[in-house]
């Protein structure tokens, strides 16, 4: 008990910064609300793409849906950040999500073209 109650107070004690509430409010903008939509359907799509890729592991399509796999990953991580920037949960640089998209459409991109070759 004694050494919980310390870690407790190192942490609260480690928490210099202000502390604010988040704007919850603001969840329920157009914007912010289909940012929730996309991520929604990224994590859907995240899931199938991962199925699909347990059962080509190791064949010839495999990388092509390991880059879809990576792409979905980077539009949740791009969806997230732009939701949890919004209502203002922690500050990121203004070009992080345009960056996650554009990486995020490489992949894609990538996937669409090693699929190609490898069907073609």
């Amino acid at each position: 008990m004694k050494k919980c109650l310390f870690i407790g107070i190192l942490i609260s004690a480690g928490l210099g910064s202000d502390v604010q509430a988040a704007n919850l409010a603001v969840i329920a903008s157009p914007p912010t609300m289909f940012s929730l939509f996309v991520l929604i359907v990224a994590g859907a799509c995240l899931f199938g793409s991962f199925q699909v890729l347990g059962q080509v592991k190791g064949g010839y399509l495999s990388r092509s849906w390991q880059m879809f796999f990576l792409g979905f990953v980077l539009l949740a991580i791009s969806q997230l950040a732009s939701i949890a920037s919004a209502m203002e949960f922690f500050t990121l640089p203004e070009l992080f999500a345009p960056l996650m998209l554009l990486l995020m459409s490489g992949l894609f991109a990538f996937g669409v073209f090693s699929a190609r070759n490898t069907l073609s």
